[in-house]
């Protein structure tokens, strides 16, 4: 064993012999110790003598030495002989007994141990010999060696004591601070020093605040930071900073002394202070500042220039440069000259300011008349390299002295500013102001302004002063000062005196003062003191009904008593009604009658205005103003009274023109559900009115359907009336005749409304099908269809499974009607399953009888061909000929099988329309195609496999399209209506209907008129209603005919032809009455709740001030809303629904309530509809089944998710989620496209469940969800194997000999974990000849002698 020290020093190892020595004496070092280390000899001697120890220690042991180790540790600073520990602590307790002492080896000579520690030889004690010193020496270490070869490597480490405060390299330091630096600027200051280590060294910093000084209110100027962001603690708190936390300010804190601390982590702690004397360097930081912040002085218009004006005065807070003054005055020019000479200047002009001083003087000749005021902006800037800027405003008044004469100013107080007094004018009243100015100043006022009395030289005050007039006029104060008012002092007579001269004199109070003499004409003017009389107090008079308008009715006169030729003598007639209630029969109550008469204003004659009507008002109440021109005007009034006389001149007038009303259909015999009313004014057998309805608008023969009560205009029903068997629509025509033989017409247009009266049919009753055994749940089966021959929701069929026997094992698209498999059919034998679907519409009607569906579950060794697609869509024209081609379909065999497929259609041709190509699978066309009697054909086209009975069925929705093989059709060729002269521009005049049974654009009909006057009648081009727009008056034909066309929208367009002949009968022109607007549009929401008004329409008579009356046509989109009649507000009577309808056009109507001769005026009204987020999304379908084929890489896209939301916009747009089995599959939030995500494997799991959430954006959104069901198909991708033998082993089989041939020997079977033909395994030997083996079973035979 080699026994050799270490040096513990600076991280390395050093080089040396090692030293052993017994210990003989405590406290005296061995003889080796002693020896010289240096030379050859004594490095010879030391190996030689460790050579001998080596072979004592192995001697004495007879083993190898054993090392321990013993770690020890005492604090520095502790007193001499002060223990440290035992070195037989170190060597197992068996050995702590053992005498004999220990031999001691160092790292070299100049270790320190000997000379810090005392070691017992005997005992191993170990003692300090002095104090010790972490900070020179923190570690020793040694080897003992016992006499028995055990060796005891001591290690002792001296502990850390907090003996050294932290000290920073110089006790103060200065540091100079710009005042402008900006917050957040460090200054890097000197660390402190710690000897100590650990907790023990410097651990922070503090600023200390000293206890004398005052507390900052704005926070402390300074912060500490000190240490690396994010470094270890162990690192030293380098850098240190002074950090700056706001502004300094030189002006404010020249000098700032700070304390800074260091701390260790003792406990105590020790601590070091460095003070930092921080001094701020002065900055051009502050500007001038005046000491007033404006300055006022006064100067007289006279003074010299150079004379002294004031003094301005400012003081700058900074340092040197920074803060000396120097003034100057900002130059301002005058608005609107130029930089020339010659013209206005400024103030600044007048003014200048010394440069040093601040003494403002004036530099030019004064005006007080020109300006009486200067202001002038004095700067004051320091003497920084960026100076600072301050100004003053410095307002000058300049003193006047007396070098102007008085003015006098006149103003009239009479009617037009005249010089005119009338008779009339009492004492004080006021005839003229007189005013009187001075361009000189009021001394008293300039004395207040300078402070100083007698300074002013102004003219003053100004005295007035009235000669002439004989005391008929006088001078009287007027408030405020030099202003008078020349009033009438005594009675005027203009008859006695009709001119008066008067002087004004004005004398100032200058030195020597000035005076101004005016010199006026005052005219006195005539008074309107006489009233106007009429020659009668009460006229009375008549006229017939059927006077023309201006006719003369009755003269009224009057005379003025006051001078002849004068305003005061010349008279105006004016007419006023006196209040009276029309005859309530004709008009409301409450109505005032129109205005019928009108009176010249000279000549005082009374006409009339317009037609007159007897029924409306009998006897009307006039009365007649005669007024003067004076001023105040005189007036009389009288009395006229006009009886107007009777004649035959009203028809019966309907209410409406156009009556839209909805029948349910099978109403009862006698229902009455529409009430038609017409009025005439006329009195007696001329008012009385009966009424007659017509089947159709053309047609002179009463409907069989509807009969009207010919007294009250009651329309009921007559007989019974099916929606499915007669026309979904009856145009009806009223009549409405008078005793005397005028009538009038109105439309009614009843459309029936369809009741749930039709239950849904099966068309086939029975349905058969075969599956086999093997189909996966999600397969469809077939397809069952019902009819409901209602419409709306009475016509939405829905599908159910009755409960029976295993019907458990299938499921039903409700809409659709297809059923599906949803489970499997392993655990069934070959076996026939009956169901039962119901059929339900909308309204609660199930079919009367169900449909019947037989399933065969058959058992093959082949799977049945499968489809391509579960759902075939096609589309054929109707006009193709026969034995065209509609599409194919496609299905697959299974892998394992060679058989033919066969195609045949199994439902739904039961016309015999389509055939099917047998083996190729294509549809074609087997009889004529007609859109309008079956626009979709739906097929079920079954595939069989060979002979098997097991087949597949898909789906076939052919579409018939429509091509454009049927035009419009009128119900008559031609008409003939007949209208009055009087008729109103915009007025329904008729309705032209016709019928084209094709669809979408080649049955959408538009209205037109091919022949016809230009500009006067005018065709709605989608409701057919021909409306008059123009003037029927002058010289207009007496008889129109229109050609009315009725064209649809398909390529190429047909259509058809209706001759119109329109009458005019003349009649005498009332008034016109027109609407503000032609059209009116307005938008709304659809959440509007009913009765909301929406649009005031308007309209306005011409020449009459009778109430009106408004009406909305009879409409499909009119009936959504309603009119006040009385109003014209527009308000809603049904919901709107903008899925539905996004727009309505409708026609509102307004006539003349009083004026039964008057037709009726229209406008067009727009209703835009605004759309809400009132619509969930919904899913194409309930249930989503779909198939995938599994394999070792993801599929990507294996289908797609579709929704739709009828709301537009934000609130139709649409996301996808999934809520479930994120792990296989994700999802496109977009387009719905449902991707798989990971790779399928059929065997592990065969069938996902997912539930798929949709969402749409609006506010707040809505949301819908579904279930989709995704069944993993399989693909050959498992070998088959062997449970009774492990992959590499061999399966042993032990046989007699002596057996007979084909004996069973064993039995083996092997498992493939794919399903189907992929699982079906084969058997056969490779090696062995003598043993046959069953290719099916895998039975195992003999087949000769062993």
């Amino acid at each position: 064993m080699s026994l050799s020290g270490r040096r513990m020093g600076e991280g390395r190892q050093q080089r040396g012999v090692p030293v052993w020595e017994r210990l003989q004496l405590r406290g005296r070092r061995g003889s080796l110790r002693g020896m010289p280390g240096g030379g050859s000899h004594a490095r010879a001697q030391r190996s030689l003598f460790g050579l001998l120890v080596h072979a004592w220690l192995w001697a004495s042991s007879g083993s190898s030495a054993q090392v321990f180790n013993l770690s020890l540790s005492v604090d520095e600073g502790l007193p001499p002989d002060t223990l440290v520990g035992d070195i037989r602590a170190g060597l197992p307790a068996s050995q702590q007994q053992e005498g004999g002492g220990f031999f001691l080896s160092e790292d070299s000579d100049d270790s320190p141990l000997l000379d810090d520690f005392h070691v017992h030889p005997d005992t191993g004690i170990i003692r300090t010999a002095r104090r010790l010193d972490r900070e020179l020496r923190d570690h020793y270490s040694f080897v003992a060696a016992t006499l028995l070869g055990a060796v005891v490597q001591v290690e002792i480490r001296v502990n850390d004591v907090n003996d050294h405060s932290p000290r920073f390299p110089r006790d103060s330091l200065q540091l100079d601070v710009s005042e402008l630096s900006p917050p957040g600027t460090a200054f890097r200051l000197p660390g402190a020093h710690d000897p100590d280590a650990g907790l023990f060294s410097t651990q922070g910093y503090t600023l200390v605040q000293s206890s004398d000084l005052p507390k900052n209110p704005g926070g402390p100027f300074f912060q500490l930071r000190y240490g690396t962001p994010g470094s270890p603690p162990s690192l030293p708190l380098e850098p240190l900073d002074l950090v700056l936390l706001r502004r300094l300010d030189r002006e404010e804190l020249a000098a700032h002394e700070l304390l800074i601390e260091a701390w260790d982590g003792g406990i105590p702690r020790r601590t070091g202070r460095l003070l930092v004397e921080l001094r701020v360097l002065d900055e051009n930081d502050n500007p001038p500042i005046f000491e007033q912040g404006e300055y006022r002085a006064v100067v007289r218009e006279d003074a010299q220039p150079g004379a002294e004006v004031c003094r301005v005065r400012a003081t700058d807070r900074d340092l040197g440069p920074n803060g000396q003054v120097r003034y100057s005055v900002r130059a301002r020019q005058v608005p609107g000259t130029g930089g020339g000479g010659g013209g206005p200047v400024g103030d600044a002009a007048y003014f200048t300011v010394e440069e040093l001083s601040g003494v403002v003087r004036v530099q030019r000749p004064l005006d007080r008349e020109a300006q009486a005021w200067h202001q002038l902006v004095v700067e004051a800037r320091d003497g920084g390299v960026e100076p600072e800027i301050a100004t003053v405003r410095v307002s000058v008044a300049v003193l006047d002295v007396n070098d102007n004469p008085p003015a006098i100013h006149l103003l009239f107080l009479t009617e037009g500013g005249a010089a005119r007094v009338s008779e009339g004018a009492g004492p004080g009243d006021y005839v003229a102001r007189v005013s009187v100015s001075d361009a000189d100043g009021d001394p008293e006022k300039e004395e207040e302004v300078t402070g100083e009395l007698g300074v002013g030289l102004g003219g003053g005050s100004i005295s007035l002063s009235l000669e002439g007039g004989e005391g008929a006029f006088a001078l009287r104060p007027g408030g405020p000062p030099g202003v008078f008012f020349l009033c009438v002092e005594g009675p005027l007579d203009r008859e006695s005196r009709d001119l008066y001269e008067l002087r004004l004199v004005a004398t100032d109070s200058g030195s020597p003062p000035l005076s101004t003499v005016e010199t006026l004409l005052l005219w006195v003017a005539d008074l309107n003191d006489q009233p106007p009389r009429f020659t009668q107090e009460h006229y009375q008079a008549s006229v017939s009904e059927a006077a023309a308008p201006g006719t003369a009715v009755v003269w009224v006169s009057a005379s003025d008593a006051d001078e002849a030729g004068t305003d005061h003598a010349r008279l105006r007639y004016a007419l006023f009604q006196v209040l009276t209630l029309c005859n309530p029969e004709a008009l409301s109550p409450s109505a005032e009658c129109e205005p019928s008469f009108t009176i010249n204003p000279e000549s005082g004659v009374i006409s009339t205005i317009r037609t007159l009507d007897r029924e409306a008002q009998e006897t009307i109440e006039l009365r007649v103003v005669a007024q003067d021109l004076g001023e105040p005007p005189l007036s009389a009034t009288c009395l006229v009274s006009i009886t107007v006389d009777d004649v035959n001149d009203n028809e019966p007038i309907f209410r409406r023109q156009v009556y839209n009303v909805t029948l349910a259909e099978h109403a009862p015999v006698g229902h009455c559900f529409l009430q038609v009313k017409a009025s005439d004014a006329d009195a007696g057998i001329y008012g009385f009115v009966q009424y007659s309805l017509y089947d159709g608008f053309q047609s002179d023969e009463a409907p069989p359907a509807f009969q009207i009560d010919p007294h009250d205009g009651q329309i009921c029903v007559s007989q019974d009336i099916d929606r499915e068997r007669d026309p979904a629509t009856f145009d009806l025509l009223v009549k409405a005749k008078d005793g005397g033989g005028l009538s009038a017409q109105a439309f009614v247009r009843v459309e029936l409304e369809d009741v749930n009266d039709n239950h849904p049919v099966f068309d086939p009753l029975t349905y058969v099908t075969s599956i086999s055994g093997q189909t996966q749940p999600g397969t469809e089966i077939i397809n069952v269809h019902a009819m409901d021959r209602d419409s709306g929701i009475y016509g939405t069929v829905a599908y159910e499974l009755t409960p029976g026997d295993l019907s458990s094992l299938f499921t039903i698209d409700s809409t659709t009607g297809i059923i599906y498999l949803t489970s499997t059919l392993s655990h069934l034998e070959p076996t026939t399953l009956f169901l039962t679907v119901c059929a339900r519409d909308g309204g609660g009607l199930t079919a009367v009888v169900n449909a019947d569906v037989t399933v065969h579950v058959l058992w093959t060794a082949l799977a049945p061909a499968e489809f391509e697609r579960p759902k075939y869509t096609f589309s054929v024209y109707e006009d193709v000929p026969e034995d065209s081609p509609v599409g194919t379909v496609k299905a697959r065999e299974s892998l394992n099988s060679s058989e033919p497929i066969f195609y045949r259609i199994s439902s739904g041709n039961l016309d015999g329309k389509f055939s099917i190509h047998p083996w190729l699978g294509t549809i074609r066309t087997q009889k004529p195609l007609d859109h309008e009697t079956q626009p979709m054909a739906v097929l079920t086209v079954q595939a069989q496999l060979g002979s098997s009975p097991v087949c597949s069925s898909t789906e076939v929705n052919v579409t018939v399209l429509d091509v454009n093989d049927n035009r419009p059709e009128f119900l008559t060729a031609s008409d003939e209506i007949r209208i009055s002269q009087t008729t109103p521009a915009g007025t329904a005049l008729y309705i032209a209907r016709a019928e084209d049974k094709d669809s979408g654009l080649n049955g959408l009909i538009r209205y037109s008129i091919a022949s016809q006057n230009p500009g006067l009648f005018t065709i709605d081009p989608g409701l057919g209603v021909v409306y008059l727009s123009g003037s029927l008056g002058g010289d207009v034909p007496q008889k129109h005919t229109l050609t009315l066309v009725a064209k649809d929208r398909g390529a190429p367009p047909r259509a058809s032809l209706l001759m119109l002949t329109v009458a005019i009968e003349k009649q005498e022109q009332s008034p016109a009455l027109t609407f503000e607007n032609l059209v009116y549009q307005v938008e709304v929401s659809e959440s509007l709740s009913l009765a909301t008004q929406i649009l005031q329409i308007q309209a306005s008579p011409q020449h009459t001030i009778s109430p009106m009356r408004y009406a909305l046509e009879h409409s499909v989109d009119a009936a959504a809303f309603g009119i006040h009649p009385d109003s014209g507000w527009l308000y809603l009577r049904r919901q709107l629904d903008y899925e539905a309808t996004q727009t309505y056009h409708f026609r509102v109507f307004a006539w003349i309530l009083e004026d039964r001769s008057l037709q009726n005026v229209s406008a067009s009204v727009i209703v835009h509809v605004l759309d809400e987020n009132d619509n969930p999304p919904t899913f194409l379908h309930d249930v989503l089944f779909l198939k995938v084929e599994e394999n070792p890489i993801p599929p990507g896209v294996i289908g797609k998710i579709t929704a739709y939301d009828p709301d537009s916009g934000k609130n139709g747009q649409l996301s996808y989620f999934l809520l479930s089995d994120g792990k296989f599959f994700r999802i496109n939030p977009n387009t719905g496209e449902l991707i798989g995500w990971l790779a399928l494997d059929r065997e592990h799991q065969v069938h996902h469940q997912m539930t798929v959430l949709v969402t749409d954006h609006g506010s707040p959104p809505r949301n819908a969800t579904m279930v989709v069901y995704i069944t993993v198909t399989d693909i050959n991708d498992n070998s088959p194997f062997f449970p009774q033998c492990l992959p590499g082993k061999e399966f042993h089989i032990k046989v007699l000999e002596g057996q007979p041939v084909n004996m069973l020997v064993t039995t083996v079977f092997a498992k493939d974990l794919d399903e189907g033909s992929n699982a079906e395994v084969l058997y056969s030997i490779s090696a062995a000849k003598q043993m046959p083996l069953k290719e099916s079973t895998a039975l195992l035979l003999l087949s000769g002698q062993q």
